[in-house]
């Protein structure tokens, strides 16, 4: 089987491709450029590398978010158009999960994307059985308040994603941290899609991002109708 991955939540344009469950090639760029112009590009261009063509694709997986509202749309809309051109399964992957898999910590792994505001999407996962579980559902939070709860519980906690604006907090409440790990998200993509890969179909009008919150177009399309 091969898996071709997608990911275009953040700045960064990713895209990988697995065979049989190992990882065999793997793009990521980050540039000023829009992932519009770079996304589609990449993925030719990996394909060529590897000597395959996009119908050589068995099934397609792309990361659902949370994430930017304008990058989640044009991964999805690739993804969605590939595997629908070509008739194959497609399954969407959460990004803050991807994030977590990339490590492995007897810890708990709390997963953020920085949301801009003070505020992070996080999600909380624990290796078990040598799968990674959600443990907490993924939320929209300030970062005051997830740290807030944390101490609560009185356990410890490995910090993965977007950690730069809040390494000095982290490392004030003695929590570990991993910095700069998001980069090979869409390699991560595809080893939780191989993982589930009896769960994909062609969801390819039920499958939508996963944004948590309202985008900013929506937010002020109802304040213009109050």
């Amino acid at each position: 089987m091969k898996i071709l991955s997608i990911d275009t939540s953040g700045m960064i344009s990713s895209c990988s491709v697995m065979e049989d469950g190992k990882i065999i090639g793997e793009f990521n760029i980050n540039q000023k450029r829009t992932h519009s112009e770079t996304l589609v590009p990449m993925i030719e261009e990996l394909l060529e590398k590897l000597g395959l063509e996009t119908k050589d694709i068995d099934l397609y997986a792309v990361g659902k978010g949370p994430g930017s509202f304008t990058g989640l749309r044009i991964g999805m809309t690739v993804a969605k158009t590939l595997a629908m051109v070509f008739d194959k399964d497609i399954i969407g992957v959460s990004t803050l999960k991807a994030i977590a898999r990339g490590v492995y910590s007897p810890e708990k792994i709390v997963s953020i994307i920085d949301a801009r505001g003070g505020r992070v999407y996080y999600g909380i996962y624990q290796w078990k059985d040598k799968k990674l579980e959600e443990v907490e559902k993924e939320d929209l939070i300030y970062f005051e308040d997830l740290v807030e709860n944390l101490i609560k519980s009185n356990e410890k906690y490995l910090f993965v994603g977007d950690v730069d604006d809040f390494i000095h907090d982290i490392s004030e409440l003695g929590y570990e941290y991993i910095e700069n790990l998001n980069t090979n998200i869409s390699t991560n993509i595809s080893k939780i899609a191989y993982e589930k890969k009896d769960e994909a179909k062609k969801d390819y009008l039920d499958l939508k991002p996963e944004y948590i919150r309202k985008s900013q177009a929506q937010r002020d399309l109802e304040n213009k109708n109050v």
